[in-house]
Order: structure tokens, then C-alpha cells, then sequence
């Protein structure tokens, strides 16, 4: 236990965040224990679980890191084992320069900072993590497939194969403290292993789960088929779907807590053939996921240069474009938070909230009821907004009104489904708005991929070919080879070579000869070779860039940009 120091009761008080009356009651509740106190602090709503952290560290000496936000290495995490991590209450992060960063709730602690150096066998650098959250990511990065099937061996899969018909003996399987824990170990392993995506597939004799990680699609673990039902039902009740209606597609929402963070997860059901269907998207930034800040998103100089111009402009559109699952919603909200330090009325209207700010005033689209994105957009312009991030234009009512509040007066910030920057424009001409609208409303598109990064822990070099890299690279008969980079495959990256991804860009700036090229509805050729002439640069030539960065490699490159126009 940590002790709540009278020092940091008065730094409490003396940033005017919690009430004294507060802080008392507080105190009074959890007696001399620092964690207890923040706890409950945090959980109703008195103080910012960042501010708590940092006021409690700054009392330590100690800098405070939020387990979520941060790189765990899943070698040294596995190297501690859970028993050392629990006893201490403390989780390895990562491994630099031959000292490991370690975070810990009581970082004072010398008996257990010796510990943990003798189990990792280097120096410690302790760093400070409020209970809870050492707890959660515990709880995440020990998780395994092996722990989850050794549990699908205790269950009675007679008994649930006899439930197919009973709708009230399904209630009570999946309210058993064995399918709650299965439900939740599934969950928790497809967060250890960075997944976006989780996908509950039936089969005939058998239930495959899948999880998408870093863009591909990967078989994790088989069940039995008689688990297709309760497992389904499990999940449906907890997202708020109806476990009665098989026959028909559902679609829920449903977060997913454990101490100290909580996950949001969007949930998707779809009558097969063997049963239903489930894919859950995992929303938000994931653990150890992208901060919310341009600057740290691997932009090149130029692109960054050209987005922030453009997101300084006091009115305009500014579009990112891309395929679903290329990172838009994430660059939308870092750019919102590029803008949040200005004093403006920033509005957001998204299908669904994938990130919530506390900054932010967040407008839920629901169809269901006739609030689509363009009777949102029109409620929106009339709550005096000076920035509005529009989650996607989708017909030519919503890009109409889009471009009309982006010509009096409001910056707005949307997306569109285009494979690159330049088709944005021919895009909005051909949902009927007019070139003399497009031409002074828009500002700039920025489209972007995500390329698979490569792995820290096996980064090995890689040698390319003059002939591989001709068509981007400039090089003299004689001339030294550029170094290219690949993953070799280890245990942390699960022998792919890569782990993460990494985001490849191009950002067309609308000239005075892009807007002219507008009015006379060139055509995107013609766009393009105008683009070139002012400079413009492909994705597939920032990927180029990143490939000799070491971020990742050419082959992934080549193989996302594919069938790009040039």
C-alpha cells in the first residue's frame, strides 16, 4: 500500500481541482491509501485520471505513465511472469539502451525495484502507474490462448448443445461466471494482440475466432461447434442486441471494462449458414496506440507543413481520404487536437463516436430516426460552430450543405472514400456539386494507407535491387544501394516480421491553377499532371521515403499503393 501523504492532500487542494470538503470525504472513505483515494477520485468524476496521475507522481519524484498509452514489449512483460508483476504491483514497458522502464505503483519501493532487477537481470528505471491501471494492463498482457482454451476444456458442451432451443436455458448459460470469463478472455487477448478487429465465425462442426491485426486477418483459436450458440448469446446481451431474433443482421455497441481503461467495441451480427456471425470492432486509439498529435504520426516534413497551413485556414474544407480501416477517424481527431488550444466551438458529427474527447461536443448520427449526417450538419450550423468535423460525406445532400457552411465562414473537416487525393474532386462533382461550390470551398485532401511497420525487436538489413527501386530512386551505375530494412520474425511479432503500422500520405494543396482546373472540370489526368508540376507527391513515393526510413518495407509498400495512378 502507499501511503496518502499530508503533502499530497495540499497539492490536491492547492490546484483548486477537488474541493477541501471533497478531498475529506475522500480521505475519510479510503483511510491512508494513496491508490484507494485516486480510485475513487477518478471513478466519480472529482478529477482527471492524468491530472491524478501526475499530481501523485510529481509527490514521488517520479514521472507518470498511463500504462494504455504506452509501449509494453511482450518479451520483457513475459520474461517478469504475472505472479512477480501481481506481488509488486508493477508491468515492464520496454527495454532501452540495456536499462528497462518499468512501471509501478510504488516506486519507492526498493525492496521491489531490486526484485525486478534481479528477475529482469539489468537496471530498473521506475516510472509511476496508478493501481488500477497496472492492474488492467496485467490482466491484458498475460492473457493467452492457452489459458483461454484449457478453460473451453471445463465446460459442459452436452449440456450447451442441449440448450439450442431453449431460450431460457441459453439465459442461463450465458450468465455463468464460465461463459462471462470465456466472453471476457477473448476480448482481452485480442487487446494484448493489437487487434482492430474480432471475428466469431460458425461452422459446421466448429467456431473459428479470428482477429485482424495490423490490416490482416488471422485464424487464433478453434472451439467446439457446440459453443456457436452461448458464445453468440453471450456477446448479443452484451452489446444490447436481442438474443431471440436469430434470422435477421444486428447491429450493437457495447464497452468493455477492466480496471483503470475501458475499451468501446462496435458489434455486428449476420445470420450464416451454421448460426450467427460476429465481427467486433475494437474503437479508439489501442493500447500503446497512436497519440492523438500530428507531430508524432510519421508525417514527412511537407505533408505536415501543407495539413497545418491548411487546418490554420480561418474557413474551407479539408478532406482525408482513403479505404475504410486506413486511419482516417485517428488523423481526423489528432487534427482536431492540433485545433482544441484555440478558442473555438468545435462540433463533431460521427457514425459512430469511435474516440471521445472531453473537449469536444459529440453528435451521434442515428439514422433510425431521420438524424442522418446532413439533418445533423443543418442542427449543427445553427449551434454556432467555428470548426466541425463531419465523420463522412456520403451523398450529394450532405457535401452540398458541407460545402455551402465551408463558404460562410466554418472550417469543416470530413472524409470520402477515394483511393487518393486527386479523385476527391471528380468525387464531388459527380454527386452533383457544382465545380464554382467545390473550387473555393476546398482547401486541401489528404489521403493516406496504413503500411505494416516493421518489427523493432527483428529489424535485420535488407538488400534491394537498382532494378526494384528505378521507378523512385535515382541511382548511378556504381553507385551504392540505399539500405532497405525487413523483419527476420521473433516471438514478439508472432514471426510476421511486423508489428503496428504506419500511415503513407499525400496531401494536394488546392492552388489557383487547381481551382481554375475545377471551374473548367478537367479531367483527373489533367488534375494530376497540373498537381505534379506544383509539386505533388504519390503515396507510394512517401512510402518509398518510410521503406529507407527502416519504417517498413518496399514490398509492403508496392503491394498497398498497387494499381495507383500516377
Amino acid at each position: 500500500m502507499m501511503l496518502l501523504t499530508q503533502r499530497m492532500i495540499q497539492r490536491i487542494v492547492q490546484t483548486n481541482l477537488v474541493a477541501p470538503n471533497v478531498v475529506a470525504s475522500l480521505r475519510k472513505a479510503s483511510g491512508d491509501d494513496a491508490h484507494a483515494f485516486a480510485t475513487q477520485a477518478i471513478r466519480d468524476g472529482h478529477i482527471g485520471r492524468a491530472q491524478m496521475g501526475n499530481l501523485m507522481a510529481e509527490d514521488l519524484g517520479h514521472t507518470y505513465v498511463s500504462t494504455r498509452n504506452t509501449v509494453i514489449q511482450p518479451v520483457l512483460a513475459m520474461q517478469m511472469g504475472a505472479e512477480v508483476a501481481r506481488r509488486h504491483q508493477m508491468i515492464p514497458l520496454y527495454k532501452l539502451g540495456g536499462t528497462a522502464t518499468v512501471a509501478m505503483a510504488n516506486p519507492l519501493d526498493e525492496g521491489a525495484v531490486a526484485a525486478i532487477g534481479r528477475a529482469l537481470g539489468c537496471p530498473i528505471s521506475p516510472v509511476f502507474s496508478l493501481a488500477d491501471e497496472i492492474e488492467g494492463a496485467i490482466r491484458i498482457h498475460y492473457e493467452s490462448s492457452q489459458g483461454i482454451e484449457n478453460a473451453v476444456l471445463t465446460l459442459d458442451l452436452q449440456k450447451m448443445a442441449g440448450v439450442e432451443m431453449d431460450p431460457r436455458a441459453v439465459q442461463a448459460m450465458i450468465e455463468s461466471d464460465q461463459i462471462v470469463a470465456l466472453s471476457e478472455s477473448i476480448i482481452i487477448l485480442a487487446l494484448k494482440e493489437r487487434a482492430s478487429d474480432i471475428h466469431i465465425e460458425p461452422k459446421k462442426h466448429e467456431v473459428v475466432l479470428r482477429f485482424r491485426i495490423d490490416g490482416n486477418l488471422v485464424d487464433r483459436l478453434r472451439f467446439p461447434g457446440a459453443l456457436s450458440r452461448v458464445l453468440t448469446s453471450r456477446f448479443k446481451v452484451m452489446s444490447g442486441l436481442d438474443i431471440t431474433e436469430r434470422r435477421r443482421p444486428q447491429d450493437g455497441r457495447m464497452t468493455f471494462g477492466l480496471p483503470g481503461m475501458n475499451f468501446d467495441l462496435r458489434v455486428s451480427t449476420l445470420p450464416v449458414m451454421h448460426g450467427e456471425k460476429i465481427v467486433m470492432r475494437i474503437l479508439g486509439p489501442s493500447l500503446g496506440g497512436v497519440a492523438l498529435d500530428l507531430r508524432e504520426m510519421q508525417f514527412n516534413h511537407e505533408v505536415l507543413t501543407q495539413l497545418t497551413r491548411a487546418l490554420d485556414q480561418p474557413s474551407g474544407i479539408v478532406f482525408v481520404t482513403g479505404p475504410t480501416g486506413s486511419g482516417k477517424t485517428t488523423t481526423l481527431h489528432a487534427a482536431l487536437a492540433y485545433l482544441d488550444s484555440r478558442e473555438d466551438n468545435i462540433i463533431t458529427i460521427e457514425d459512430p463516436i469511435e474516440i471521445e474527447s472531453p473537449t469536444l461536443n459529440q453528435v451521434m448520427v442515428n439514422e433510425a430516426i431521420g438524424a442522418g449526417f446532413a439533418a445533423a450538419l443543418r442542427s449543427v450550423l445553427r449551434q454556432d460552430p467555428d470548426v466541425i468535423l463531419l465523420g463522412e460525406i456520403r451523398d450529394a445532400e450532405t457535401a452540398r450543405i458541407a460545402t455551402q457552411a465551408a463558404l460562410t465562414g466554418h472550417l469543416v473537416l470530413t472524409t470520402l472514400h477515394t483511393n487518393d487525393a486527386i479523385l476527391a474532386i471528380p468525387r464531388l462533382l459527380d454527386m452533383g456539386v457544382e465545380p464554382f461550390t467545390v473550387a473555393p470551398s476546398v482547401i486541401g485532401v489528404l489521403a493516406q494507407r496504413l503500411v505494416r511497420r516493421i518489427c523493432k525487436e527483428c529489424k535485420v538489413p535488407h538488400a534491394i535491387s537498382a532494378k526494384e527501386v528505378e521507378p523512385f530512386l535515382h541511382v548511378e551505375p556504381g553507385m551504392p544501394m540505399p539500405g532497405f530494412w525487413r523483419g527476420a520474425g521473433c516471438d514478439a511479432c508472432g514471426g510476421t516480421g511486423f508489428r503496428g503500422r504506419v500511415a503513407i500520405h499525400e496531401f494536394l494543396r488546392i492552388t489557383s491553377a487547381i481551382r481554375e482546373a475545377i471551374l473548367s472540370r478537367e479531367s483527373s489526368l489533367r488534375l494530376r499532371g497540373i498537381a505534379r508540376e506544383e509539386g505533388f507527391r504519390t503515396m507510394r513515393e512517401d512510402g518509398v521515403r518510410k521503406a529507407l526510413q527502416g519504417l517498413t518495407t518496399l514490398s509492403e509498400v508496392f503491394e498497398i499503393t498497387a494499381g495507383d495512378d500516377d
